[in-house]
């Protein structure tokens, strides 16, 4: 019962400390973004647009949910630009998802995690609001029906 508790105490610091750190980018001008795009097409971030960038691995299952959310968006043409990037290794795990749930906003990879460093992303999926200034204005960790909504909201504004 002492270990169980000693971990739970862990688990909710380790989140409270991820969600503190993550949220420092807030009102900051998301950095520069030279990935590769899985389809090879040039990802420029940098065009005065309404975006939402999503971080997602190709086996989560909160990712599926997420990037599942975000297509529907897409696809009801909503105002605003959605970009994924992904941490996997292998590009062709990320090609199977994104066919095996059709995706079909832009996927740009980070085999190196350099923007995942940059950001200080602890947790996974983890999606940026970033005003059409390139400013982020909100960040959301992990994916569930708050989140969800938010995300909605913010569309909106």
């Amino acid at each position: 019962m002492k270990k169980a508790f000693v971990l739970f105490t862990a688990v909710l610091l380790f989140a409270g400390a991820a969600a503190a750190d993550i949220s420092s980018n807030i009102g900051l001008e998301l950095p520069e973004i030279d990935l590769p795009s899985l389809d090879g097409k040039p990802a420029s971030l940098q065009e005065n647009k309404k975006t939402i960038l999503v971080f997602f691995t190709s086996w989560s299952k909160a990712s599926q949910n997420n990037l599942g959310f975000l297509q529907c968006l897409k696809e009801n043409d909503q105002p605003v630009r959605i970009v994924g990037v992904s941490f996997d290794k292998k590009a062709k795990n990320v090609q199977e998802f994104a066919s095996d749930n059709k995706i079909s906003f832009p996927i740009l990879i980070d085999k190196k995690l350099s923007l995942i460093n940059k950001l200080k992303l602890l947790v996974i999926p983890t999606t940026f609001c970033v005003n059409s200034s390139g400013v982020i204005e909100k960040v959301f960790v992990d994916y569930d029906d708050n989140v969800k909504k938010a995300i909605a909201e913010w569309v909106k504004l």
